[in-house]
């Protein structure tokens, strides 16, 4: 999957989430570029966005306008990629 592929398999996965929780993600753009910086597999993606999902589905009390951390995503991005090891 080429860069631009990745990102937009990254933004609807994550504008699903968006409209699930019926948030924004205010650093959308940021999150998919730290995704995309560690993996272009669209599996990898998929699996990253899902432990996204996870994380915003344990913070129930997010809602309206939404900053992913950084540090979360990064965090999460690492553990799902040092699990195919």
């Amino acid at each position: 999957m080429n860069p631009e592929q990745a990102k937009e398999r990254a933004r609807a996965l994550l504008n699903v989430i968006e409209t699930m929780y019926e948030i924004q993600i205010t650093n959308l753009e940021e999150v998919i570029e730290a995704i995309i910086k560690k993996t272009l597999d669209e599996i990898k993606i998929l699996t990253i966005c899902t432990a996204l999902n996870s994380w915003l589905a344990m913070n129930a009390a997010l809602t309206g306008e939404v900053e992913i951390p950084s540090e979360v995503v990064n965090g999460l991005t690492e553990r799902m990629l040092c699990t195919d090891n």
